[in-house]
């Protein structure tokens, strides 16, 4: 009751600043086409469009402008409405549109082996969310066709704080100019996205209390950073890593025993705890103990016992992409580990360059067709990615003891609104955000069970890149948003 309480009493406050900011700024349009989708059988007219809404660093100085590129249908007002944005930070939302949710999709090799083409294939796509809610792919402030002004306050901009409160404003500019102001509302986002979705959430509230906010999906978490970035001395990182480490290496053949990617993760999860106590123990733990965790290491991950025991039983993420198969001149991929790069002789320890970035350069590439397919005359102007990010503010401070606990925010807002859900997907294969912690966020979680569903898929960080894992997700989502709950 009490957290209800400060919630309550937090929104009012709000409320009464969102007002004296005044309404949302209403939008430019780039283009706007009328279009049809074959969706399920059915046959539904949309309504695409491109726009810029002016942002606000502080009230009243509109130094940036927020992009969107939205798919809606006439209906009632109710019907719900999903904001989709990928992450970075520096990330337009060319990924999740082109990749998985819009009315057009990109055909992607299926094969990790096979070479990549130029460009993708673009086809209709059968499985978009459509048909169920209006879709909104929302591009930060620099990102897509949005700008910064020149004399724009990017430290603002270029935090979490402030790129959230900028996204927020373009979505809340968005449902005033189309009358969805009191639409359940849902928020979609992926990678760093996570980290905006549940910064959104808050500023949201802030900027209008009464937005009915139903749910928020994040594939690929990352709110708990700490475990994600594996911090090197951080004991608990190496645990957490685990399954994904050892799904990789049966995917690859490289465990001695016949196995399964997600039964070697199962195993690997519960051999966690064990494993934990071994690395807390440090200096402690005696000869004959650090023997045999060494030797269940290798049995799970395929990377030699003599490595774990020269190396404090530990391998980071990104020495295993060197190490599971250096003996065949390769490197695996960071977001999709089935991918792999070859690696020069004399290469060393270095990781070198992603192997699965090309894929998602298909994306990018093919987000472009598709604003000419809406009307848009200037469509290589659209910026997918803006390099860059060093700079970016996660909090108050860069401390060794700061955990920027992101969880924490969807947490009490969850608290606050019984009726708020949440769905985290992870790919089984992705070494950015893994899916140990996926499982450790909500282990050390106050929300109850009821209230979120967290899946797997057979895939990486980008997990529709893979077919059958594009459908398992499409699925997921349209039953988190018709139903109430995931299958």
């Amino acid at each position: 009751m009490m957290v209800r309480a400060v919630w309550g009493l937090a929104m009012l406050l709000a409320g009464a600043n969102a007002s004296a900011q005044g309404l949302p700024a209403a939008p430019t349009i780039k283009a706007r086409s009328e279009q049809t989708a074959g969706i399920h059988g059915q046959r539904l007219a949309y309504t695409a469009e491109v726009g810029l809404i002016p942002v606000a660093s502080t009230p009243g100085r509109q130094d940036a402008t927020g992009g969107y590129i939205s798919y809606s249908r006439t209906g009632p007002a109710d019907r719900p409405v999903l904001f989709v944005f990928n992450g970075g930070p520096g990330a337009a939302s060319a990924y999740l549109q082109m990749g998985a949710l819009g009315p057009f999709r990109a055909q992607v090799p299926q094969n990790p082996a096979a070479p990549l083409p130029a460009v993708a294939d673009v086809a209709a796509n059968p499985d978009t969310l459509l048909d169920v809610a209006d879709l909104v792919f929302l591009d930060p402030p620099g990102t897509g066709f949005s700008t910064l002004a020149a004399d724009a306050d990017t430290a603002f901009y270029r935090s979490v704080q402030g790129d959230a409160d900028a996204v927020a404003q373009t979505a809340r500019a968005w449902l005033a100019a189309h009358g969805r102001t009191r639409a359940p509302l849902y928020i979609l986002g992926e990678s760093y996205g996570t980290i905006r979705a549940a910064a959104m959430v808050d500023a949201l509230r802030e900027q209008d209390p009464v937005l009915a906010l139903r749910g928020v999906l994040l594939l690929g978490q990352a709110l708990n950073m700490i475990e994600t970035s594996q911090r090197p001395d951080n004991v608990v990182t190496y645990p957490v890593a685990l399954p994904t480490l050892a799904a990789i290496a049966c995917y690859h053949h490289v465990r001695p025993a016949p196995c399964t990617p997600q039964d070697s993760a199962r195993e690997a999860s519960a051999y966690a705890e064990t494993y934990l106590a071994a690395l807390f123990r440090g200096q402690a733990l005696d000869a004959a103990g650090r023997t045999a965790v060494a030797a269940r290491l290798e049995a799970l991950t395929g990377i030699p016992r003599a490595f774990y025991l020269a190396h404090d039983l530990r391998i980071s993420k990104e020495r295993f992409r060197v190490e599971l198969l250096r003996t065949q001149g390769k490197v695996l991929g960071r977001y999709d580990a089935r991918y792999t790069a070859p690696r020069a002789p004399d290469a060393g320890d270095t990781v070198g360059p992603d192997a699965f970035s090309a894929v998602s350069d298909l994306y990018g590439k093919a987000v472009t067709g598709q604003l000419t397919r809406i009307g848009v005359t200037d469509a290589a102007a659209y910026r997918v990615i803006v390099r860059g990010g060093d700079d970016w503010r996660y909090g108050s401070g860069d401390s060794p003891f700061n955990d920027w606990p992101f969880m924490a925010r969807l947490e009490r807002a969850m608290a606050a609104t019984p009726g708020l859900r949440l769905f985290v997907g992870t790919g089984l294969y992705d070494l950015a955000t893994t899916v140990g912690a996926a499982d450790y966020l909500f282990a050390q979680s106050t929300l109850d069970s009821g209230r979120y569903h967290s899946a797997r898929y057979p895939a990486g960080h980008v997990a529709y890149s893979d077919d059958a894992s594009w459908r398992l997700l499409m699925r997921d989502l349209r039953a988190f948003l018709t139903t109430g709950a995931a299958h």
